[in-house]
């Protein structure tokens, strides 16, 4: 068992698909998680504990990652994301790079 296990959009779409949820209440669903878990680490990495022991720079970079990782799911209308402004900023999305590597 993982430490920390992220949800996976694809399984709980399945499960769902059998009419139990319709597809926006799913979207709705996958969106609260995934914005509450973006938002926390963020909030997380801003605590004054996190930036005193070295680990807030980490969480924010962390919930960048994840946004950024997101935000194609997004584009398709598929997840809506709410997010921290400062995340948003443009100084801090400029530190990532976004690659498709295609084997």
């Amino acid at each position: 068992m993982a430490l920390l296990e992220f949800p996976n959009p694809g399984e709980i779409y399945n499960s769902f698909k059998s009419g139990a949820l319709d597809r926006d209440s799913l979207n709705a669903l996958l969106s609260a998680m995934y914005s509450s878990y973006i938002s926390g680490l963020w909030a997380e990495g801003s605590s004054k504990w996190a930036i005193w022991t070295g680990a807030g720079q980490g969480m924010k970079d962390m919930a960048t990652a994840t946004y950024l990782s997101m935000e194609p799911l997004q584009k398709k209308g598929f997840l809506c994301l709410t997010v921290p402004q400062e995340l948003l900023d443009p100084n801090n999305l400029a530190r990532f790079q976004t690659r498709l590597v295609v084997k």
